[in-house]
């Protein structure tokens, strides 16, 4: 699957009502993607949307249906992203502390 961030802008006559449709939105909102997580960005965009799709139809669809549909949507922008060479979905981010015994 591939990984791809969703910048949205924002109506601000209507951003509580956008904000809160889009953070209702279920983690596989349509066929062949997931929702990973919303995120508010501050500068040019208003939201970020990480999203992982199975190919770039079912991105652009998800798009296109989902996120441009919501009332207060004013203009979006699909970026197609790619892992680091060095990175991978299965290591942790944050790994537990290892507990050690000292004598």
């Amino acid at each position: 699957m591939a990984d791809y961030l969703v910048l949205v802008k924002l109506n601000p006559a209507k951003i509580l009502d956008a904000l809160t449709a889009m953070r209702n939105l279920p983690s596989a909102p349509s066929s062949g993607v997931d929702l990973c997580y919303t995120m508010n960005i501050f500068g040019s965009w208003d939201v970020g949307v990480w999203i992982t799709a199975e190919n770039n139809v079912q991105a652009a669809e998800f798009v296109q249906k989902k996120i441009r549909e919501i009332a207060g949507v004013n203009d979006v922008y699909t970026i197609p992203t790619f892992p680091h060479a060095n990175s991978s979905r299965e290591t942790k981010r944050f790994e537990e502390p290892k507990n050690s015994v000292t004598a």
